[in-house]
């Protein structure tokens, strides 16, 4: 069994921030694989379904982004997932240029307060696939990180990020068969 997680922060008034990317990237494979209504249980919206042989399931922990250790610990736990190289979190990088994809499988948090907490709760060896939102107007006006991360992408970075969710939609088989370098060759 495996579990892809997103992390985002719950509320209307976090849609579409860079914060929320890992939320947009779960709502696309529930989307376009089909999968059940999202049920809700240990602060968290979650479906499973198989695809390509393998027990998915996928989570959005309604924690704030800061505390989503908890939600993945107690679904990992429910459905008896204790494998942690089985989990898969897609998350922002402040780090990365805008739309570039990198897969790490295990070590530190890189700053990202969400994956510390994970990584408290459940130790480093998950993957992670970061989605990087640095961007031109953030490297030039030394914006404030905490207030960046929670602007709204604008339109061409949407347009851009459709492209990227179709791009890990044809290479999810990929990727839970942890081909970590064909899927990264790609994009």
């Amino acid at each position: 069994m495996i579990l892809i997680t997103g992390l985002g922060n719950p509320g209307k008034e976090f849609l579409k921030t860079r914060h929320n990317i890992g939320f947009d990237i779960v709502d696309s494979i529930h989307a376009e694989f089909n999968f059940p209504k999202f049920s809700e249980k240990f602060n968290s919206l979650y479906s499973k379904k198989t695809i390509y042989d393998e027990i998915i399931v996928i989570q959005k922990p309604m924690s704030y982004m800061n505390l989503s250790g908890d939600p993945i610990k107690k679904i990992l736990n429910f459905f008896k997932i204790n494998n942690t190289e089985d989990i898969f979190v897609f998350h922002d990088d402040l780090d990365l240029e805008f739309s570039s994809l990198r897969i790490k499988s295990s070590g530190g948090h890189g700053g990202h307060n969400g994956i510390k907490n994970i990584i408290g709760l459940v130790g480093p060896n998950f993957n992670r696939i970061k989605f990087g939102i640095k961007n031109a107007l953030y490297k030039e006006k030394n914006i404030d990180a905490e207030k960046f991360v929670l602007d709204k992408f604008n339109i061409e970075e949407l347009e851009i990020i459709e492209v990227i969710k179709k791009k890990i939609i044809i290479n999810f088989e990929l990727l839970i068969k942890k081909d970590f370098s064909s899927f990264k060759n790609n994009f």
